[in-house]
């Protein structure tokens, strides 16, 4: 019987384990929490660390007005209608003959609205579309606006009260040319509200434009410009509501995805030479940049409480606890001008310009962890980014995409718009002949994608066109 003979060998190998600190847990905690969750954890901290000391609690102070903001606001409503704006909609919204998804949609975007009866502070209204119902796409949701903006009163449903006017002048079918002209977008030359000066404005508007290189012919060209084109403008416009929500209260009883966390993009005058992302700045083009701003809404202020040295440990704890809670703030911010900078088509020109962007390529830019990138852009986290032309989640900004034939991808928001307009121009195409238009153009998508992306968008077959 042969023997065995086992023999035993010294092997040395080298591990490395990383252990993730109290501090990294902490930080990474913070930005998963929305703000209810955070406000909660700082005052348990707070009242568990004598080291700590809340400055200013912004919820409580807008809960206490002073008593001669109290006298006001008495006067106010008694002068108010008791009716809210919502009902008032509501009310005309369910003598109407509407399927049930428009009837659901509508009813989003009346509870979207603020004191001006305008949506543009709160969710943008193509947030509200619910996925999970096929019919409720971007036709459904124009075409329940602009129900509502037919309503009484004319004019609400609009991103903001200059396009309130617009919107009220093109509705009442009595707008001239250049009353229209006016209300899109260069209400400044109405300033001040003299026709002789308004002339002379625009004059000086249409002489400056055409000194532009390649300038196209713009509405004002066709346009008879006298003192008495002017004052009929000017007249039709002075008659229009600035402020058609006023004397109505706001029902915020439908809590439609309320916003937690926002970060403000503003659009600011003058070229950057640069981007100066540490200090919350994107370059634009040649005429602006912008400016992206934390806003902690309802969570207090903290600081380490004064003359507080005689205790080590906690000192260190509070100062860990304020530093993860910069974290937070400089974390969101710094992606959120990644954000702005990888989608900048959109920030300039408002939707239908997003690009293909991924977490992964966030989390590579910036040097952080994919799973860091996903706490801030979930779905099912409450972050919000506000911008001119609403408020958008930020999961809206993460977009997939196709391959072009020159290695490129492109964004299916885009491919939609193309398609759109493909339609508009003819309106027999077929599938079949969208995808060869598309491939054409070096995109490349199969049939099955632009089928479906067709029914996104409310575009019927063309069976049904």
């Amino acid at each position: 019987m042969a023997k065995t003979q086992i023999n035993q060998t010294s092997v040395q190998s080298q591990l490395q384990h990383q252990r993730i600190s109290h501090r990294q847990i902490q930080a990474l905690q913070f930005l998963s929490m929305n703000t209810m969750d955070l406000r909660d954890e700082i005052y348990k901290e707070v009242s568990a660390n004598p080291a700590l000391e809340i400055v200013k609690d912004n919820r409580n102070a807008g809960d206490l007005p002073s008593a001669s903001s109290v006298n006001q606001q008495l006067l106010e409503n008694t002068e108010e209608k008791n009716e809210s704006l919502q009902h008032h909609l509501l009310h005309q919204l369910n003598s109407m003959k509407l399927s049930d998804d428009e009837s659901m949609l509508c009813q989003k975007l009346i509870y979207n609205l603020d004191e001006n009866g305008c949506y543009g502070s709160l969710l943008s209204p193509e947030t509200l579309i619910d996925k999970s119902r096929p019919l409720q796409n971007r036709e459904m949701l124009e075409r329940c606006i602009s129900i509502i903006q037919r309503m009484d009163p004319v004019g609400t449903c609009c991103r903001n009260l200059e396009e309130s006017l617009l919107v009220q002048a093109k509705i009442s079918g009595k707008a001239d040319e250049l009353s229209l002209f006016i209300l899109d977008g260069h209400l400044d030359l109405l300033n001040p509200p003299e026709a002789s000066r308004i002339l002379h404005k625009l004059t000086a508007y249409r002489e400056d434009w055409h000194k532009k290189a390649f300038a196209p012919e713009i509405p004002l060209d066709k346009i008879e410009l006298t003192i008495a084109s002017v004052q009929e403008a000017l007249h039709f416009i002075l008659t229009l509501n600035p402020r058609p929500a006023q004397g109505y209260s706001i029902d915020s009883g439908a809590d439609y995805e309320k916003p937690d966390v926002i970060l403000r993009v503003e659009r600011l005058e003058g070229k950057l030479a640069a981007d100066e992302i540490w200090h919350g700045l994107v370059a634009g083009d040649d005429k602006c940049h912008f400016q992206v701003k934390y806003a902690s809404g309802i969570l207090p202020e903290l600081r380490i409480a004064a003359d507080f040295t005689f205790d080590k440990e906690n000192l260190a704890r509070a100062k860990e606890f304020i530093e993860n809670l910069t974290y937070r703030e400089n974390t969101l911010v710094l992606q959120c001008c990644y954000i702005v900078k990888e989608q900048l088509n959109f920030f300039l020109n408002g939707p239908g310009n997003l690009n293909v962007l991924t977490r992964r390529q966030l989390a590579l830019a910036l040097g952080l962890h994919e799973s860091t990138v996903s706490r801030m852009s979930s779905r099912n986290n409450s972050k919000y980014i506000q911008t001119e032309y609403g408020l958008f989640p930020t999961s809206y900004f993460f977009t997939s995409g196709v391959s072009s034939s020159a290695g490129e991808k492109v964004s299916a928001e885009k491919i939609k718009k193309l398609m759109m307009e493909m339609v508009e121009k003819d309106g027999s195409l077929s599938d079949s002949e969208l995808t060869a238009r598309l491939n054409a153009e070096g995109i490349k998508i199969a049939r099955r994608t632009v089928a479906k992306y067709r029914a996104n968008i409310g575009i019927k077959n063309s069976y049904q066109r």
